[in-house]
């Protein structure tokens, strides 16, 4: 997906913004507060139906406004012809809309699947440092992109596991295992095929990321592997079966997929105690990079990367190697930075400039 022109109405501070992005790199720069983040939020938006950043909804609604509104139209990146249309609104009362070349029967889903986004900001260091649902999350937007059945069974598998939890609640006194049999085999049958395809997502995931990651960390062996969530010698089911103690004890289920885990090891140890925090910063650059090189290579598709305050995250020299492997994916690139003193040094063709200033987006003509 290129997005070909964005349109964003009573959106966080722009009353009224419209721009026509370039097909490759563009750098969007000004002062801190300016609006720069709020235009790639507005883009994220379309990926994921939700901001990156914390405060709900509300925020994003221009104060003043009684609902924002945002719109883009873009091609695939292999058929310019192929021109398609996205729109989305929400109100002050949460109520929101969505649309897909006209069609208002869309779910976000369908919205994510056509506009396939790459986030790196600073808080990006949490995919090491933080919990498990961080890593989960990045795995399962790969697998939701390449497994056209994933979403089907990861919402399934959802319903199931809250109706089973509800019931574990409520009957913690009066347990019977014959009611439970039932949700029991349904996340079974639903966990079961999640995790394979998890599992053979990870698998190609590791072979795009090592050589990417060598170009920053060349003396660092890395290996990335899927903890599914359970004892991996035992059968989910069996899992399952073992744990009907602690789960009516404490009232929810304490093994499987929703438990997994990606596991990412850097010399034979966790990378969040191995590597320092410049270290994880390039190593998470590179995951994100080798997720929209697999899923170009699985799909045809190219990614959306979004790149937020690029100059305070990486040093110059790693700067200069990820502005190379960005350029070099042939994605469309958004790349915010407070300054442009020598950032498009990096690049071999010149990006397209883009400056903000008080809620003002406008292209940004070299003199």
């Amino acid at each position: 997906m290129r997005i070909t022109r964005f349109i964003a109405n009573n959106f966080r501070n722009f009353s009224h913004l419209e721009v026509k992005p370039g097909p490759g790199i563009n750098v969007v720069f000004g002062e801190n507060g300016s609006g720069k983040t709020s235009f790639l939020e507005g883009i994220y938006l379309f990926g994921f139906g939700r901001s990156f950043r914390p405060g709900g909804f509300r925020p994003l609604i221009k104060s003043g406004a009684d609902e924002f509104t945002l719109f883009c139209e873009g091609h695939d990146a292999s058929d310019v012809d192929s021109q398609q249309r996205f729109g989305m609104s929400r109100n002050v009362n949460g109520e929101h809309q969505l649309r897909i070349n006209g069609s208002k029967e869309a779910r976000l889903a369908d919205l994510a699947k056509n506009v396939p986004v790459q986030l790196f900001t600073p808080e990006s260091v949490e995919v090491i440092a933080g919990g498990p649902s961080t890593r989960r999350q990045l795995v399962d937007w790969g697998v939701f992109h390449v497994e056209h059945s994933f979403f089907g069974l990861w919402s399934n598998y959802n319903k199931v596991l809250r109706h089973r939890n509800k019931l574990l609640k409520t009957k913690r006194l009066n347990y019977s295992q014959a009611e439970d049999k039932y949700w029991v085999q349904q996340l079974c049958l639903y966990g079961q095929e999640i995790t394979e395809q998890r599992q053979g997502y990870v698998e190609r995931l590791g072979k795009y990321l090592k050589p990417i990651a060598q170009t920053f960390l060349p003396d660092v062996t890395l290996d990335v592997s899927l903890k599914v969530g359970w004892d991996s010698n035992k059968t989910l089911s069996d899992a399952l079966s073992g744990s009907i103690s602690n789960d009516v004890k404490y009232g929810h289920t304490s093994v499987g997929p929703h438990k997994a885990d990606l596991q990412i090891i850097a010399d034979g140890v966790a990378a969040k105690e191995r590597l320092s925090r410049g270290q994880i910063k390039v190593l998470v650059a590179s995951m994100k990079l080798a997720q929209a090189r697999l899923l170009n290579e699985a799909t045809g598709l190219a990614c959306i990367i979004i790149v937020d305050d690029l100059t305070s995250e990486l040093d110059r020299d790693n700067q200069r190697k990820f502005c190379e492997l960005l350029e070099d994916s042939d994605n469309q690139v958004f790349i915010s930075s407070v300054s442009i003193n020598s950032l498009s040094d990096n690049f071999k063709k010149e990006p397209a400039m883009f400056h903000v200033e008080h809620g003002i987006l406008k292209r940004h003509i070299e003199n």
